[in-house]
């Protein structure tokens, strides 16, 4: 009986895992490759990234970590990178911002967990509670990061208090 429970546990586990392995591998494809596009809301010309041309470029890839280097075009220097990690605790979105200013106080590190709701081509990733200690305001934030293997589409979307509160919409080059 215990043997029994044990394998549908770790069955139940592998299932859970699936889909968030399968992102990671559809994201993996694009290694290499750069995404072209901008940030299509919120509608404030004040944004940093908005009313400028964004890239996207997966920079880095290996069995565990995916790196995605995120440029606003106009010839400054800001530069963010998206790093999709597996972690003991699961596929995990976290918010470089390195790459900025260095003598800016600059929070970085941020971002959260993959939850159930994901596929293949879409994951959601709410704030996990480190991101809550340092940015108690982004507790309620969540990410999600889209493919659309036919179009060539990457979407990064951002909701806080379950509202719209960034989106980015790329195009493979």
């Amino acid at each position: 009986m215990i043997c029994c429970s044990l394998f549908f546990i770790s069955c139940e586990n592998y299932v859970d895992q699936e889909p968030r392995e399968a992102f990671f591998e559809t994201i993996s494809s694009y290694c290499g490759e750069t995404f072209i596009g901008e940030g299509v809301y919120p509608d404030d010309p004040e944004h940093t990234l908005i009313g400028t041309g964004l890239r996207a470029m997966i920079s880095a890839c290996d069995d565990q970590m995916i790196e995605i280097d995120l440029y606003r075009d106009g010839g400054d220097t800001w530069h963010a990178t998206w790093i999709l990690e597996k972690r003991e605790a699961g596929l995990h979105l976290y918010h470089d911002h390195a790459g900025e200013d260095a003598d800016e106080d600059v929070l970085t590190g941020y971002g959260g967990y993959a939850d159930d709701r994901g596929t293949s081509t879409q994951q959601f990733f709410p704030a996990d509670s480190y991101t809550a200690e340092i940015l108690p305001e982004a507790a309620t934030n969540v990410w999600m990061m889209e493919v659309n293997e036919e179009t060539g589409q990457f979407t990064y979307y951002l909701e806080r208090h379950q509202e719209p509160r960034f989106r980015a919409e790329l195009v493979i080059q």
